[in-house]
């Protein structure tokens, strides 16, 4: 059965994807100063970190109902040639990259090498792949549970739960200075994969406008708290405090949740009817893990060229429409 295509997917890549390389390029945020530009550098950051979170709400709206279209072996075989070998290329590419220009070898031995690739240390961005390569394990038992009478109330109760006890609890907690028993949590639904179950249940249902407008508030609330905390903190230490700015908190979540639900939920009639520039936005889509894997190292190449000043205002804008 083949996949009917989803033009809300392919913009949200996109938009996911731009969203990552501007994070990248927005170096003014860890150098403090009490400025303008660095107070809309944490208003950017603020809003794109969400990028993480909506690349995985992504993943299960993709990938969830994979048994409908081919078997758990394709599904396999799928994910290891469109990520797992281009992942390991860059990673030997950084290797080759860092013992002709850099200082050798940057390992001694084969289980150092094991671990730097473990850790993401050969290139620290991709560490994005391993709670990635975790989900598409967990997809093949999860997506079974689909097949239950009553599985949206089971999926929906699993969101619940793990964004309550890491979204709120933990980030609450946290901030009242209360040391926080990891263990509580929801072992199903661990790491990133709620953003997953959470993606999927939106990407097949319609919200009505109210529903979609409470998300919408919270997640400006949410942004705004974060925004406020970290400037405040910030000028209160003299150094950028980032507390607030995590994948697993409500600020990120939330906005990440917002912007899924408002572009999933867009009237895009008369975009779908202009074949030409639908074939474009597809095509654009088909290039971002591509991106993902490759603009750490352009960026790396134009600032030894330029000489830029990675720490500048214009940096932190200019260079995400070139990566």
């Amino acid at each position: 059965m083949e996949k009917k295509y989803n033009i809300h997917f392919d913009l949200l890549t996109i938009l996911a994807c731009l969203m990552v390389v501007f994070f990248h390029c927005n170096m003014i945020f860890y150098n403090f100063s009490d400025t303008i530009n660095w107070k809309i550098s944490v208003v950017e950051r603020c809003i794109v970190y969400s990028a993480i979170p909506i690349f995985f709400m992504l993943t299960g709206a993709k990938l969830m109902e994979y048994r409908k279209r081919y078997s758990t072996k394709e599904f396999v075989k799928k994910r290891l040639f469109r990520i797992g070998i281009p992942f390991a290329f860059w990673n030997a590419f950084y290797i080759v990259y860092s013992s002709v220009f850099g200082a050798g070898l940057p390992f001694s031995s084969l289980k150092e090498a094991i671990s730097m690739f473990l850790n993401s240390d050969f290139q620290g961005r991709y560490w994005f792949f391993w709670p990635l390569f975790s989900i598409y394990a967990a997809i093949p038992v999860l997506s079974l549970i689909l097949e239950a009478k009553q599985h949206r109330k089971y999926l929906w109760y699993t969101v619940y739960l793990a964004f309550t006890l890491r979204w709120l609890i933990y980030p609450i907690l946290t901030l009242l200075d209360i040391e926080y028993n990891t263990y509580i949590a929801m072992p199903l639904a661990g790491g990133f994969i709620a953003y997953s179950i959470f993606g999927y249940l939106v990407s097949t249902e319609v919200w009505k406008k109210r529903k979609r407008f409470i998300l919408y508030i919270a997640a400006v609330l949410g942004g705004l708290f974060a925004i406020i905390y970290t400037i405040t903190t910030s000028q209160a230490t003299g150094e950028t405090q980032q507390m607030m700015i995590s994948y697993h908190y409500f600020p990120s979540g939330l906005t990440g949740a917002a912007i899924f639900v408002f572009v999933k939920h867009a009237k895009l009639t008369k975009l779908i009817e202009n074949e030409k520039l639908t074939k474009t936005i597809r095509n654009i889509s088909e290039c971002c893990m591509g991106i993902w894997l490759t603009h750490s190292f352009a960026i790396m190449v134009v600032l030894r060229i330029t000489g830029i000043d990675q720490y500048s205002y214009l940096w932190s804008i200019v260079p995400t429409f070139f990566f």
